[in-house]
C-alpha cells in the first residue's frame, strides 16, 4: 500500500468506528458526571502512557472550561459550584514515590483509596482493560461506593467486569502501528480525547443552565 492508501485506511477505519460508537455509554458517563458534580463529589481519573498525557489535557478542560463565559472573557459567578477533578497521573513525584514504595500495581489505588467516597466518580482508561494498576484502582473505588467509568477496547478486559459503565471502542485495525497486541490503540487514544471533550461540553451546558438567571414571568 502507498502512503496515501495507508492514510485513507486510517480515516476509513475511524469513520467505521464513529458510525458504530457506543453513544449510550457516553450518555451514562455524563449522567454519572452530573450526579458527581451536583453532589459536590470529586472526579478521579487515571491511565498509563499516552493516556496519562491525555488526562493532563482533560484535567485542564474539566477544571476550567465549564466555568468560563462563552466569549472566554470572564469566569462564571463564584456562587456557581466548581468541579473538583484529580488527575491521579498528574504528579511525577507522587507516582514515582508510590511505585518505589508500594509497586506499580498499586500506585493508583494507594493514591485513591484514602479519599474516595460514594459521591465521587472514578474514570479509568486502559487499552487492554487489564492494566493491573487500573484494575486495582477500580476495585478500590467500588469498595468505597464510588461511581466508576472505564474506557477500553477489544473485549474490555477486567475493566468491563468492574466498571459501572464501560465504553468499549469497537472495531479492529490494519493500520501500521496498531495491529497485533496494539490493535486499534491509536483509534482508542484519539477517541479518548473525543469522549472527554463530549463530557466537558455537556457539563458546560449543564453549568450554564444552572447559572442562568430565572426570567420573571409576565
Amino acid at each position: 500500500m502507498s502512503t496515501v492508501d495507508d492514510i485513507q485506511l486510517y480515516l476509513t477505519e475511524k469513520r467505521a468506528i464513529i458510525d458504530h460508537f457506543p453513544v449510550d455509554a457516553v450518555v451514562a458517563a455524563a449522567e454519572m458526571l452530573f450526579r458527581t458534580y451536583d453532589e459536590g463529589g470529586t472526579v478521579y481519573a487515571m491511565g498509563n502512557g499516552g493516556n496519562a498525557g491525555t488526562l493532563d489535557h482533560a484535567y485542564c478542560d474539566f477544571k476550567h472550561h465549564p466555568f468560563v463565559s462563552e466569549d472566554k472573557s470572564r469566569p462564571v459567578s463564584a456562587s456557581v459550584r466548581r468541579l473538583t477533578f484529580v488527575n491521579l497521573c498528574g504528579s511525577s513525584a507522587e507516582l514515582s514515590g508510590l511505585v518505589n514504595d508500594l509497586g506499580p500495581d498499586t500506585m493508583f489505588s494507594a493514591s485513591l483509596e484514602p479519599f474516595a467516597t460514594e459521591r465521587d466518580l472514578v474514570m479509568a482508561y486502559s487499552g487492554s482493560g487489564n492494566s493491573p494498576n487500573v484494575v486495582r484502582a477500580l476495585q478500590a473505588a467500588t469498595k468505597a461506593g464510588a461511581r466508576t467509568f472505564a474506557m477500553t477496547k477489544g473485549d474490555g478486559g477486567r475493566c468491563r467486569e468492574l466498571a459501572d459503565v464501560c465504553l468499549v471502542v469497537p472495531g479492529t485495525s490494519r493500520f501500521p502501528g496498531q495491529t497485533g497486541r496494539n490493535d486499534n490503540n491509536f483509534h482508542f487514544e484519539d477517541l479518548m480525547l473525543s469522549v472527554n471533550h463530549m463530557l466537558v461540553g455537556l457539563l458546560k451546558q449543564r453549568v450554564g443552565q444552572a447559572a442562568r438567571p430565572v426570567q420573571p414571568t409576565a
